[in-house]
């Protein structure tokens, strides 16, 4: 499951960049989502697939 709050109305799949941070003591991600630099929205996810799935424009390196 995937929660996405874009601000301004923007699409998430015009996204260029996300941050990732995972909090242990929940078991989830959470981040900001960017397009052009500038933050638009936040994510939370319970799955890294999730992320993967739901940006695919973006390269994911989890080493």
């Amino acid at each position: 499951m995937i929660n996405i709050d874009m601000w301004y109305g923007d699409d998430h799949k015009q996204a260029d960049k996300i941050d990732i941070t995972f909090y242990s003591n929940e078991g989830k991600y959470r981040g900001n989502i960017y397009i052009d630099g500038k933050i638009v929205g936040d994510y939370v996810c319970n799955d890294s697939v999730e992320l993967e799935k739901t940006f695919p424009q973006l390269v994911f390196n989890w080493d």
